[in-house]
């Protein structure tokens, strides 16, 4: 099984996301330097990042229990202000080439864009959940 960023929508839409989400998990820390030297909102600013206690010890899926849900939603304006930046940086070379599998990452920016741009129009706001 792979582990990808997949977003969630409040209110949930009718819109599906036709990515895997993998390659954005993966080439997470090099998006959020692209994003960084563009001036963008970081796309992991759109993720759980809170961290868990000092004591924890158990398996992930008991995680939710130590620190709580996770109640964070976020608007598509500014999830589309990262996705266009991100896809207009990726399309100069230099910057492609930091990039290995150029092609799948934009695969899953563009279908992240699409059900942002859903999301927008129906005024529901969204998060990156790790699927």
């Amino acid at each position: 099984m792979t582990v990808g960023f997949v977003p969630a929508f409040e209110p949930k839409i009718a819109a599906s996301f036709e990515g895997d989400g993998a390659s954005l998990f993966h080439h997470a820390a090099t998006l959020d330097t692209i994003a960084e030297e563009h001036g963008l909102p970081l796309l992991t600013s759109f993720a759980d990042d809170r961290e868990p206690p000092p004591d924890f010890d158990g398996f992930p899926e008991e995680l939710i229990e130590a620190i709580g849900p996770w109640t964070a939603w976020f608007s598509p304006t500014d999830g589309l202000r990262c996705v266009e930046g991100l896809l207009a940086a990726l399309d100069e070379p230099r910057t492609r080439a930091r990039v290995p599998m150029i092609g799948v990452l934009l695969d899953d920016l563009q279908a992240l864009h699409r059900v942002l741009l859903v999301a927008k129009k129906r005024n529901a706001r969204f998060r990156l959940e790790i699927a």
